[in-house]
């Protein structure tokens, strides 16, 4: 009303310069636009306020229908035909992994200790690659998950198996000194030491059991050589026996 009030007085103020029947004119067209103003202003406010109570009233409606549909839902799952049959194959299907994972940890639990002492079995190298999964297996109890030392198992046998396919050059300490050992895979090992030492190594049950053999000296030398590109490829005779 204020606002209303200052434009009338305001229309009024610069009125007196025209003329009366200009200034009637003026008058009505102003008040008939604010009325319309006004009009219009409170018709948006009264649709705006209808248009929230029926959003309202329909999220309301949606939320009952999502509730009766899930009770629905509930009903249809309890009395639908084989329902308890499923319900009966899916508790039978549960007993079943828990024996299963039962078994499985009894297996683990009884693999451990081999799966250890076969480590201790392993020439150096290996050994030193399965460190990892070696410290894994002691720490291991029979309270913890069956996974993590089956992994362990699985991982120090895949390593085993890929060490007993290739040669595998070493530096080793035998006797107190520096020796270069050559693994044939696990089956048998030579070294040579940087004076006249050599040997055979052979894979035992407390490890490998190590031979002086100075007499394979030059033709192990020989071999190191090749392998180090330092001499062409020829043949070299070395001690094997194969059983």
């Amino acid at each position: 009303m204020y606002r209303y009030a200052l434009a009338l007085l305001f229309i009024c103020h610069n009125a007196m310069a025209v003329e009366p029947d200009a200034f009637v004119t003026d008058l009505r067209e102003t008040i008939s636009k604010i009325v319309d103003t006004q009009t219009l202003d409170s018709k948006e406010r009264a649709d705006w306020e209808a248009r929230k109570a029926e959003f309202a009233a329909l999220l309301e409606l949606h939320h009952r229908e999502i509730g009766l549909l899930n009770e629905e839902l509930e009903k249809s799952g309890l009395s639908a035909p084989g329902h308890g049959e499923s319900s009966d194959a899916m508790k039978a299907e549960i007993e079943s992994l828990k024996e299963t994972r039962r078994l499985a940890k009894e297996a683990v639990a009884r693999n451990v200790p081999r799966a250890v002492a076969l480590t201790s079995r392993f020439p150096e190298p290996l050994r030193k690659d399965c460190e990892t999964e070696i410290a894994s297996l002691r720490a291991w109890t029979a309270n913890d998950e069956p996974r993590d030392a089956l992994q362990s198992i699985l991982s120090v046998l895949a390593k085993a198996q890929q060490f007993d396919r290739r040669l595998t050059r070493a530096t080793e300490i035998r006797d107190g000194r520096e020796v270069d050992v050559l693994y044939l895979g696990l089956a048998r090992a030579f070294y040579a030491d940087r004076k006249d030492g050599a040997g055979i190594g052979t894979p035992g049950g407390d490890g490998w059991n190590w031979i002086a053999k100075p007499e394979i000296r030059a033709d192990l030398v020989a071999a190191f050589d090749m392998l180090d590109k330092k001499r062409p490829p020829a043949m070299v005779r070395l001690p094997l026996e194969i059983q």
